[in-house]
């Protein structure tokens, strides 16, 4: 996130996460009045914008994909971008598509904050007003890279960073890919709507998956498949600051496994695939921008932002060459959620993992007790949704269902 103020940039560390939902804690500074008294350009990854020469703001802050204005009444800003990009905002304003550039200029009546979201596709050139749409679209279908091979562009996943109040954010269209749900298939119409904010992380606690996800304002959420990913990003705050909310807000949100090493900028996207109970490897996904949005129209809004840290945590496999090769990401059923009574334990074996982890609590972010090697036996207690109680060295403990098959 930038800070823009007169004829410089304040220039920030940014440590990079998804849910991408994309990750990064900044210390915001307060402008009074900002004067831009010549043009500055604005870097945002579907392309430059211009801030022109005496537009007047309290302030501006920018992510990878938005642009964020404060005004008071009497002040004046102009964007413009010679790439003549749609210049869409949450506040209705239209933009001129002239023959050298798009232009947006805001002449606020009120105090208020507009976000720019520009689009990666360029207007045609009427020089009349274009109407003005709050719907975030794709970013344009990423360029082919050198050596024949193609690398996806920048993602439009903007980084979650702690701001002021949400803004209402638009319905996403939903896929045209068959048999994939969309976050507004499942009733997702902003994050106003269910109390939360970008970048928000959030769990619920005692459900059936009671796991850490962090939420982007199209409506998808990542999840922290590991306690030791989570700690890559301190500047969330750590467990006390998970947000506790329903299943049924949860599962609004569909779970994505796309990232991006935003922290390099490198513009691969990578999908996930689990090995394990909290284990996975990254998949470069190795197609065409365009090919990648045939498949799935809503891809780039599925990509989360992560850094170097987690980058490197995962082992990498052979390249997906295609959008449909990345696997669902998502737990798998477990084999019954109905409690065993007392009186007839039921016994499991340990399966599809060389190691289960044996934790305090029914959640991947609980303490680690140890690992029960696979072919082992237990006895499932009670359980929790996906998770059986079992003895442990004399104490109670949880295990994760997805990797128990029963004994009959």
């Amino acid at each position: 996130m930038k800070l823009l103020k007169t004829n410089f940039f304040l220039s920030l560390l940014v440590t990079i996460l998804a849910a991408g939902l994309l990750l990064v804690g900044i210390n915001e500074a307060k402008a009074t009045t900002v004067t831009f008294s010549e043009d500055t350009t604005v870097n945002l990854g579907v392309g430059d914008i211009t801030i022109e020469a005496n537009s007047i703001v309290n302030e501006v802050t920018t992510t990878n994909t938005t642009i964020t204005i404060s005004v008071i009444s009497g002040q004046k800003i102009v964007l413009s971008s010679a790439s003549k990009l749609y210049l869409d905002n949450d506040s209705g304003y239209g933009f001129v598509c002239g023959a050298t550039a798009s232009r947006l200029t805001i002449n606020a009546d009120a105090t208020k904050t507009i976000i720019v979201t520009p689009r990666s596709t360029s207007c045609e050139s009427t020089g009349s007003i274009a109407g003005s749409s709050a719907t975030t679209t794709t970013t344009s279908p990423p360029s082919s890279g050198g050596g024949g091979t193609t690398t996806p562009a920048k993602t439009p996943t903007p980084t979650p960073v702690s701001t002021s109040s949400p803004q209402a954010t638009p319905t996403p269209a939903p896929s045209t890919s068959s048999g994939q749900a969309t976050p507004a298939s499942r009733g997702f119409v902003s994050l106003a709507n269910v109390s939360l904010k970008d970048g928000d992380v959030i769990s619920a606690a005692g459900s059936s998956d009671p796991d850490v996800y962090i939420v982007n304002p199209h409506g998808y959420k990542r999840l922290f498949l590991n306690p030791a990913i989570f700690g890559f990003y301190g500047h969330l705050g750590g467990f006390s600051k998970v947000k506790g909310t329903t299943s049924v807000t949860r599962d609004v949100f569909v779970t994505s496994g796309l990232f991006r090493n935003c922290e390099t900028n490198d513009k691969k996207v990578y999908g996930v695939e689990t090995t394990g109970e909290d284990t996975g490897k990254l998949h470069w996904v190795n197609t065409s921008g365009e090919q990648a949005v045939a498949d799935d129209p809503n891809f780039f809004k599925k990509v989360f932002c992560i850094n170097t840290n987690e980058f490197n945590w995962y082992p990498k496999g052979s390249d997906y060459t295609s959008v449909n090769q990345i696997p669902d990401y998502s737990r798998k059923n477990v084999v019954s959620s109905t409690p065993a009574p007392v009186s007839a334990l039921k016994k499991y074996k340990v399966f599809d993992t060389d190691q289960l982890n044996v934790r305090a609590l029914a959640a991947t972010s609980s303490a680690l007790l140890g690992k029960l090697p696979a072919g082992s036996i237990i006895e499932s207690l009670s359980q929790s949704g996906l998770w059986h109680k079992i003895k442990y060295q004399s104490k109670d403990a949880w295990v994760h269902g997805d990797y128990l098959q029963l004994v009959k």
